[in-house]
């Protein structure tokens, strides 16, 4: 998916223009240069000072007089101010180094959008006054200093300088990021002493190495307020973006032809070295793949003094993921308030997929001895044209949040109701690996879709095995699928009607070339499902059962269950996961792909072996195996909604839910039934929730027939349940044979 431009980026057109014009036909050496100074310029318009004196005391040389710049600077100044952005902000965005995309991925830089700034400063300010320290350790362009100026200081001049003077601190790899943080703080002051006492505590150079005399010199016992978006990025590299940085235009999963082996491995030895040292210095990376910005969490906390504010910016991984335990328990146990705002990228806050979702985290740090510590506060927010909106808020008690998730990993719950709900799900189920569970999954990626790409064939072979890719794998079918032409993201695919499923891959292995710990598994049944998902599609967790015969590629994991390795368990567990419930809980933790460690926070219910529930959910599920290859038919459509529908009812009877819990489930798929005719007077179908509902209505012996008419209406205008919008074309059926159309 192609990364969005950021709003901020449409918001200053116009002074970007003004600038272009005023740097144009110089050299490519002195275009950066020159931007700065009219920067500059633009800074000292606005702040008052003297631009001759400012380069002066900064060492500036300056590429021309300081009253062309400021002429050059007039027009860019006119169109700030006519931008919706605060000038210290804009200047700060107009300040920055360009980032390529290879940029961000080899050093996870991600510019700060201007209303995230403003966001987060009003989340710190509430503790901090003019008086207090604070420090951005990975301050870039300084745009966050620049809105907790705005934010602690308002138009005080007097508090601004000497807030500036004495207590704003900055840390970062590059001078001219420390340039641009200068000159879009000195917007706000005309006191040129201030802004050189200020700018000789600043730090250059990498604060996670930073010995700790350099902090104590800045503020003794620690800082009031700690503020920043640190790098988003793990300490490794890959080959894919290693071509990446060196100007490869491709697509993951590409071949890789002529690559550099040794210039490929000095760089991933640094990089591992690095990764060493800063493991050594901050232990809570210790439990999975280095991240930079665990390690800048806990410089976060290394540097605040008890009582003071933290505010940041970090990636969603913080309250969900497996390798984020240690910091994610330093969180909740080292802070009197915390505030979580969930946020994704669909207002463009970022150069990235739309569906990234992030963290705007504030909290107060306080001594682990100290009683008081509030609930914590989750909050969904989502981004306006010119800051930020509150769309839905939750209180979760720390203790209630460690009785049903230990690791302190939080669900994203949208208000209390769903916060009610979720907690009761989780203590109606069990986990997977509890002591008297029988579930106890094996997991197993067979093929590595990179690693095993050159030992693939592109036509049927002898003793050759189909490769199964995650596009081929749906809800209670396999081969949905199947491969036209084309290769990596540009291949072409035919969608298979309900009923009309076909094994038709793209690749094909030879059984000598499986890796020898996954050829065994190829011979047997097992579960599977397609990792890549997200909160806002159609279905997160689409599982089938996978036959003997075929090898799954790595974005198909395989599941067996080696203490019970029965064709029904394997049916039990594919109709739990297919489940409107388990999908629910799932979309709770999950981002855009359905890791192990996320999948099993999701309890199982609770349901006897051979009682039952358990033989309907066998018999149900075992019939749609068989129907998925009879034809696509009307009759095959009703029959497998039937099962389908039969099986949801079963599974939320045994999670001990009710019709009032479906109705809130059915809540967050709001894409369902994309293609089906809606009912009069409504804008989509429901036909699937309305299914559904009347199926529980009539389990719970509720009377009410409002959902059945419902189903009962939708169905006479033509609407089927359960079909996916994807292949809702290929599922119209033909009137008088009865048969779909694209057979």
């Amino acid at each position: 998916m192609a990364a969005p431009k950021p709003l901020e980026t449409e918001l200053l057109i116009s002074a970007e223009k003004a600038l272009d014009q005023a740097v144009a036909n110089e050299s490519t050496l002195v275009d950066f240069e020159l931007r700065l100074q009219i920067l500059e310029a633009v800074s000292s318009r606005f702040g008052g000072f003297k631009l001759s004196e400012f380069h002066r005391i900064f060492e500036v040389q300056s590429l021309k007089p300081a009253e062309l710049l400021l002429e050059l600077a007039a027009p860019v100044a006119a169109a700030i101010e006519n931008s919706e952005i605060d000038h210290a902000l804009a200047l700060s965005v107009l300040a920055r180094e360009t980032l390529e995309d290879h940029d961000r991925k080899s050093t996870g830089a991600y510019h700060t959008d201007f209303r995230l700034a403003s966001r987060l400063a009003a989340m710190a300010a509430s503790n901090l006054n003019f008086r207090s320290k604070i420090i951005d350790p990975a301050c870039g362009a300084g745009i966050l200093l620049a809105a907790i100026t705005r934010e602690v200081c308002g138009m005080d001049r007097s508090k601004t300088t000497h807030w500036i003077r004495n207590g704003v601190h900055a840390a970062d790899l590059s001078g001219n990021s420390l340039r641009a943080a200068l000159l879009s703080i000195a917007s706000f002051t005309d006191d040129l002493e201030a802004l050189r006492v200020m700018k000789s505590k600043w730090h250059l150079g990498d604060s996670l190495l930073a010995n700790s005399e350099i902090w104590e010199t800045m503020a003794p016992g620690g800082f009031d307020g700690v503020i920043g978006n640190p790098p988003w990025e793990k300490l490794k590299l890959s080959k894919h973006e290693f071509l990446k940085a060196r100007g490869n235009n491709r697509h993951y999963g590409e071949s890789v032809e002529g690559f550099n082996e040794e210039l490929f491995s000095k760089h991933r030895n640094e990089v591992s070295t690095y990764a060493r040292e800063i493991v050594d210095r901050y232990p809570k990376l210790r439990n999975g793949e280095p991240d930079l910005y665990i390690a800048f969490t806990e410089l976060f906390f290394n540097l605040c003094r008890d009582q003071g504010t933290i505010a940041a910016l970090l990636p969603g991984g913080l309250i969900r993921s497996q390798g984020t335990t240690a910091i994610r328990k330093e969180l909740v146990e080292a802070s009197r308030d915390i505030s979580l705002s969930i946020i994704d990228n669909r207002s463009r806050f970022f150069a990235i997929d739309s569906r990234f979702k992030f963290l705007a985290v504030a909290l107060v740090k306080c001594n682990r001895s100290e009683i008081k510590r509030n609930p914590i506060q989750l909050l969904h927010e989502s981004g306006t044209r010119n800051g930020l909106q509150v769309n839905g808020r939750a209180t979760i008690g720390r203790k209630s949040l460690s009785d049903i998730r230990p690791d302190l990993s939080f669900p994203e719950v949208r208000n209390a109701q769903e916060w009610q709900l979720y907690s009761k799900i989780m203590k109606a189920g069990q986990m997977w690996f509890e002591p008297k569970s029988s579930w106890k999954p094996k997991f197993c990626r067979e093929l590595d879709m990179t690693r095993e790409r050159k030992k693939f064939v592109t036509v049927p072979a002898k003793d050759a095995l189909p490769v199964i890719e995650g596009r081929m794998v749906q809800a209670h079918r396999f081969g949905v699928k199947g491969y036209l032409s084309g290769a990596g993201r540009r291949a072409l695919w035919e969608a298979y009607p309900v009923g009309n499923s076909k094994l038709r891959p793209q690749f094909w292995i030879r059984s000598s070339d499986i890796p020898q710990r996954s050829y065994a598994r190829t011979q047997v049944n097992r579960v599977g499902f397609c990792d890549i998902a997200g909160q806002t599609n159609e279905r997160s967790l689409m599982a089938c059962i996978i036959p003997a015969g075929v090898a799954c590629g790595n974005k198909v994991p395989t599941i067996t269950f080696p203490n019970d390795p029965s064709e029904d368990r394997l049916l039990v567990w594919a109709s739990v996961a297919n489940s409107f419930v388990f999908d629910w809980m799932l979309r709770r933790v999950l981002t855009t792909t359905v890791n192990y460690f996320l999948l099993q926070s999701v309890p199982l219910p609770k349901l006897t072996k051979n009682g039952l529930p358990w033989k309907k959910l066998v018999s149900a599920a075992k019939e749609l195996q068989k129907l998925n290859n009879v034809g696509a038919t009307e009759q095959t459509f009703k029959r497998m909604a039937t099962l389908r529908c039969e099986i949801d009812t079963e599974v939320a009877l045994a999670y001990n839910l009710n019709l009032e819990d479906m109705e809130l489930i059915f809540r967050d798929f709001p894409i369902l039934d994309r293609g089906q005719v809606s009912l009069p007077h409504e804008e989509r179908s429901t036909i699937t929730r309305d299914t559904v509902l009347a199926a529980m209505a009539r389990r719970r012996e509720n009377s009410d027939a409002h959902w059945t008419n419902r189903v009962e209406e939708a169905e006479l205008l033509g609407s089927k349940a359960y079909i996916p919008s994807e292949i809702a074309s290929c599922c119209t059926v033909n009137k008088e044979t009865g048969v779909s159309v694209n057979e």
